[in-house]
C-alpha cells in the first residue's frame, strides 16, 4: 500500500519527500542523540574504531612476522650451509685457513637475506658442535665468542620446540664485538636430512618495523603499546605504558589468586596517585578485543584512557591502544551547538532548495518524455517544437535534443538515399564495363577469323554470338542459377574453341545442388577468359581447364574454381591481383569479379588468385549457398 502510493507520487513531490527524510530528519535525529547521550556515545564509537583498529594492526604486524620468519627457512634451501655448520669446530684463536674460508663463504650466502629486507639487522648460527657463525648489516661485524646465549628464554624455547618458531621480546643482542643494540630475534632449530639438530637459526629485527606500521597506518591522538611476555616491544609513551603493564599484572595476579578473574585492579602509583584498571565488556564475539578503562596520575596530573586489549597467538604479543578521555570528550559540546544549528539551517534550506529544484527539473523532463515518446514512433518532425527558454544544462539539453532530432531526421533520409544511389550506380557500372569488354574481345576474334580464312567457321562463330547475346539480354534480374550461367559459359567456350582449334579443352565438374545456387549474372565469363587468353605456356600444348562448383561450409557456402594447368603466374602478379585497392589496367576482369561480390555478399565473400610460374592458376570464389527461389532478390545476411 506504502509503495503503491509512492509510485504515484509526482517527481516533484518525490524529491521534495526525499530531500527531507535524507537530510533533515537525520540530521535531527543524530542531533537530539548527540544532545541526550554525547559522552557516552562518544565513547561508545571509539571503542568500537579501536575494535576495527587494532584487527588492523594486528593483521599487519602479523604479516610482517611471517615475512621474517621465511627468512629463519631459507638455510633449507642452500645446503652448503649445513656442510659448513657442520664442519669440526675449532676455538675461533686456533683458526686455519679452512675456518676462514669457512666463515667467509657463510657471510656470502647469508649477505643476500638482509639484503632483501632492511629490517632484518643481522643472521646468527649457533652449531650443535659449538660453533658460531654470522652476520651484521651495519656497526661492528665480527663475533664476540664470549658471548653464549644458551640460557636465555628464546633459544632454550628453540630447542625445546624442535623447529618450531620462536619470538622474542625486545632484546639487546650481545653476540657481535661492539655496543649491544636493540632487538626481536625470530629462532628456529635446523634440522638436517638425518632429521637431527644442526644448529639454531636466528634472526635479528630491528624493532623500527613496528614503528614503520604504526605510521603507516596514521594513528590519530591513540597511543600504542605491544607487549610480549617479559616487558614491552613498542610504545609510543613508555611512561604510560610502565603503568599499563604494572596495572594488568596486578589484574591478573588477582585474577589467579581469587580463580574468578577480577575485573578490577589497582595499585598505588610512584609519584603517590592511585591507579585503578578497569575491564569493560566489549560487547563483540570471541575475536573481539577486550576494552578497558586506565585511571592514573601522570606528572601530578590525573589522567583517564579509554582502550581495547588482543593478544595474538602467533606472535605470541598482546596490542594495547589508548585514547586520552580528555581529548576525546574536548568535542562532545560543540557537537551539541554544531548539530542544533545544521538541523535548523537544513529544515529551512531543505525546503526551499527541494521546491525549486523540482519545479526546475520536472517540467522540461516532462516535455523531453513527450518529445522522445514521438521520436520512437519514427515521427521527427513534430518533435521539433520544445521552446528554448533556458541557459543551464537544462536548456542546453533542449537545444541539442533540438539539433540532435533534426540532424538524425536529415541523416536518416540522406543515408537511405545516397546508398541506394550509390550501390545501383556501382553495380550497373561494373557490368557495363564487362560486357564492352567481353564484345571487344569476341568482334575481335570474329575479324581475325575472317580474314585468315573464308570458311563456314564464320557463320558458326556467329551463330553462337548471337545465342550468347540474345541469352544475355533476355536476363533482367541480377541473379541467375549458376546453371544457367554455365549454359552462356559454354557458348563462350563455344566461340573461343572455333578461334582457337584445340588450343584448349574444357572440363565441367559441378554437383546438382551447385547448380540450383543463385550467382550473379555473367559472373564466370572473365575468368574463363583470362584462363583461355593467358593461360598456354606454347602452341604446341593444349591447356587443360576446370570449372568446378560445390557446396561447402555445412552447406552455407558455393565455392566455384576455374582452373589450368597452364604457364601460371609469379609471385608479385598475384600479388597485385589479390590486392583489392590494386587498379591495373590488365586485372579489369578480376577486380570487377572482386567488386561485385563485395558489394552484394560484403566482406566475408569474395575472390582468391592461387598460383606459381609453371603450376598453372585457380581462381576460387566463395559466394552465400542461395538456391533458387529462395531470398532471390535480398541481400546476403553478411552484408
Amino acid at each position: 500500500m506504502l509503495l503503491r502510493w509512492w509510485n504515484g507520487l509526482s517527481f516533484q513531490t518525490k524529491l521534495l519527500c526525499a530531500i527531507y527524510m535524507l537530510c533533515v530528519i537525520p540530521t535531527a535525529s543524530v542531533g537530539l542523540i548527540a544532545y541526550r547521550q554525547s559522552a557516552d556515545s562518544l565513547e561508545k564509537r571509539v571503542n568500537e574504531d579501536l575494535q576495527v583498529i587494532i584487527g588492523q594492526f594486528n593483521n599487519t604486524l602479523e604479516k610482517q612476522v611471517q615475512d621474517f620468519e621465511r627468512y629463519s627457512m631459507l638455510p633449507y634451501s642452500t645446503e652448503e650451509i649445513f656442510e659448513i655448520i657442520a664442519s669440526p669446530f675449532s676455538p675461533r684463536d686456533q683458526w686455519g685457513y679452512r675456518e676462514l674460508i669457512n666463515q667467509q663463504r657463510l657471510i656470502q650466502l647469508i649477505t643476500t637475506y638482509p639484503s632483501v629486507n632492511s629490517m632484518i639487522e643481522g643472521m646468527l648460527f649457533y652449531g650443535t658442535n659449538g660453533s658460531i657463525y654470522g652476520y651484521r648489516t651495519s656497526g661492528d661485524k665480527s663475533i664476540n665468542p664470549d658471548y653464549k646465549p644458551y640460557e636465555e628464554a628464546w633459544y632454550k624455547q628453540a630447542i625445546d620446540r624442535e623447529g618450531g618458531l620462536v619470538i622474542s621480546g625486545l632484546r639487546d643482542e650481545a653476540q657481535f664485538n661492539g655496543t649491544t643494540f636493540k632487538t626481536i630475534t625470530i629462532a628456529r632449530q635446523l634440522i638436517d636430512r638425518d632429521f637431527k639438530p644442526a644448529a639454531v637459526v636466528a634472526v635479528d629485527i630491528k624493532p623500527a618495523f613496528i614503528q614503520k606500521t604504526v605510521r603507516s597506518l596514521s594513528f590519530k591522538n591513540v597511543h600504542v603499546t605491544v607487549a610480549a611476555p617479559d616487558g614491552y616491544v613498542y610504545s609510543s609513551e613508555p611512561e604510560i605504558t610502565e603503568k599499563l603493564l604494572e596495572f594488568r599484572s596486578s589484574q591478573n595476579r588477582k585474577g589467579t589468586a581469587s580463580g574468578g578473574g577480577s575485573k578490577n585492579a589497582s595499585a598505588q602509583s610512584g609519584d603517590g596517585g592511585v591507579s585503578k584498571y578497569a575491564s569493560v565488556r566489549s560487547g563483540g564475539g570471541p575475536e573481539s578485543a577486550n576494552a578497558f578503562r586506565l585511571q592514573s596520575t601522570v606528572d601530578g596530573n590525573h589522567r583517564s584512557w579509554n582502550g581495547v586489549e588482543k593478544f595474538n597467538e602467533y606472535t605470541g604479543w598482546t596490542t594495547y591502544l589508548l585514547v586520552d578521555r580528555e581529548e576525546l570528550l574536548q568535542e562532545s559540546a560543540a557537537i551539541k551547538k554544531l548539530t542544533l544549528l545544521v538541523v535548523l539551517f537544513i529544515f529551512i534550506g531543505a525546503a526551499v532548495v527541494s521546491w525549486l529544484l523540482a519545479k526546475g527539473l520536472s517540467k522540461p523532463i516532462r516535455s523531453l518524455m513527450r518529445s522522445m515518446s514521438k521520436v520512437e514512433m519514427g515521427n521527427f518532425e513534430s518533435t521539433l517544437s520544445l521552446p528554448y527558454e533556458r541557459r543551464d544544462e537544462i536548456g542546453q539539453l533542449q537545444f541539442r535534443y533540438n539539433r540532435m532530432v533534426t540532424h538524425l531526421d536529415e541523416l536518416v533520409n540522406s543515408i537511405e538515399e545516397s546508398e541506394k544511389q550509390k550501390r545501383n550506380a556501382e553495380l550497373y557500372a561494373l557490368r557495363a564495363r564487362i560486357n564492352p569488354h567481353f564484345l571487344y574481345n569476341t568482334i575481335n576474334s570474329i575479324r581475325m577469323l575472317a580474314l585468315i580464312q573464308q570458311s563456314e567457321h564464320i557463320a558458326k562463330l556467329l551463330q553462337s554470338l548471337s545465342k550468347l547475346l540474345h541469352s544475355n539480354m533476355k536476363m533482367v534480374k541480377d541473379l541467375v542459377s549458376l546453371g544457367d550461367e554455365l549454359e552462356l559459359l559454354k557458348e563462350y567456350t563455344l566461340l573461343m574453341e572455333l578461334r582457337y582449334t584445340n588450343r584448349f579443352v574444357v572440363r565441367w565438374k559441378v554437383s546438382d545442388a551447385a547448380l540450383k545456387a543463385q550467382v550473379p549474372v555473367m559472373l564466370l565469363q572473365p575468368l574463363l577468359e583470362n584462363a583461355i587468353f593467358h593461360g598456354p605456356s606454347s602452341m604446341e600444348r593444349q591447356l587443360r581447364i576446370e570449372v568446378s562448383a560445390e557446396i561447402a561450409d555445412e552447406g552455407r557456402t558455393l565455392r566455384i574454381v576455374v582452373a589450368d594447368d597452364g604457364k601460371g603466374i609469379d609471385a608479385a602478379k598475384v600479388k597485385e591481383l589479390n590486392d583489392p585497392a590494386a587498379d591495373g589496367e590488365e586485372s579489369i576482369g578480376v577486380r570487377n569479379v572482386r567488386e561485385r561480390i563485395r558489394l552484394r555478399y560484403g566482406a566475408a565473400y569474395g575472390l582468391t588468385i592461387d598460383s606459381a610460374p609453371g603450376e598453372g592458376t585457380k581462381a576460387i570464389l566463395l559466394l552465400p549457398y542461395q538456391p533458387r527461389g529462395e531470398n532471390a532478390d535480398v541481400e546476403h545476411a553478411g552484408r
